[in-house]
């Protein structure tokens, strides 16, 4: 049987041991987090950030705990009011679209005039992969020209309303804004498919066709 003595060093080691699992369980860390949405075309300021208080094992190991680590560095995506920031998700540079995405090197980015109709039924987002078609419009293509395929699996990089805005609600200094109407989709080619690209606008008009993910 335990004796006295034994109970006692028992209740002290148990003791001790609840307290360093308190205290693990209690600390906290300080991170940096948005303090507003917002997008990806401008570096960060300190009126951006703020900062919170979160339990230290619930923290990612690159989440980015100074603000002199993120004032100055341009999120690779738009953020939103309280989303914390990851170190690997900041760049340098502002990305080329509010989107985050950047066009890859060596490609060109144009925008195609499109309505929802023409755009998956306006359900196209950065990111997606499309074929383009380009159908001839009466009038103004050379006679006996035929629907083409003018690219496959083209990356989007971003779809613009009407007015230029980005199109769906976005996430800026000033708020949302709402555009209504898909006005163009902006997708990535080769430099060597930029005369064609240019002629069919002025003579065609597009279909765009979503590519599966898989």
């Amino acid at each position: 049987m335990i004796g006295q003595r034994g109970l006692v060093a028992l209740a002290l080691a148990a003791g001790a041991l609840a307290g360093i699992l308190y205290y693990a369980g209690a600390r906290r860390t300080t991170v940096i987090v948005a303090a507003r949405d917002l997008d990806a075309t401008h570096a960060l300021a300190v009126d951006d950030l703020t900062t919170r208080e979160l339990p230290t094992d619930a923290i990612p190991a690159d989440a980015v705990t100074e603000l002199a680590k993120a004032v100055g560095r341009t999120p690779r995506a738009p953020l939103w009011r309280g989303q914390l920031l990851i170190a690997t998700a900041l760049a340098d540079f502002p990305a080329a679209f509010h989107t985050g995405l950047t066009l890859p090197s060596g490609l060109r980015a144009v925008a195609l005039p499109v309505s929802a109709a023409q755009a998956v039924g306006g359900a196209l987002v950065p990111g997606a992969r499309v074929d383009v078609l380009a159908v001839p419009l009466l009038g103004r293509a050379p006679a006996g020209r035929t629907t083409e395929l003018l690219a496959q699996s083209a990356l989007v990089l971003d779809v613009r309303a009407e007015t230029g805005a980005p199109y769906g609600a976005t996430a800026g200094r000033t708020g949302l804004v709402t555009a209504e109407r898909i006005g163009s989709v902006v997708v990535a080619i080769a430099p060597t498919e930029e005369l064609r690209f240019a002629d069919r606008i002025a003579t065609s008009t597009f279909v765009l066709a979503a590519i599966s993910a898989g």
